[in-house]
């Protein structure tokens, strides 16, 4: 039961080869074109700021409503 992913993945990969090969960049037959690229780059980096960008709200908000607090003088 420990390894059940793993084995799950080797057997997707071993008896559907083409799941590996799902990517639109793996998929173009005579290259990849620059707007497929930039899409890609472009979705990577929205998709890797958004929950760093979420966290650092949430702390922001903390730090002002603790200001707040500290200034009321409690």
């Amino acid at each position: 039961m420990k390894y059940i992913f793993l084995v799950l993945a080797l057997l997707v990969t071993l008896l559907w080869p083409d799941a590996i090969m799902a990517c639109p960049l793996c998929q173009s037959d005579g290259g990849v074109s620059p707007q497929t690229v930039s899409a890609y780059k472009g979705i990577t980096l929205f998709l890797a700021v958004l929950p760093l960008a979420g966290a650092g709200g949430v702390f922001y908000w903390i730090y002002v409503k603790n200001k707040r607090f500290e200034n009321n003088g409690h």
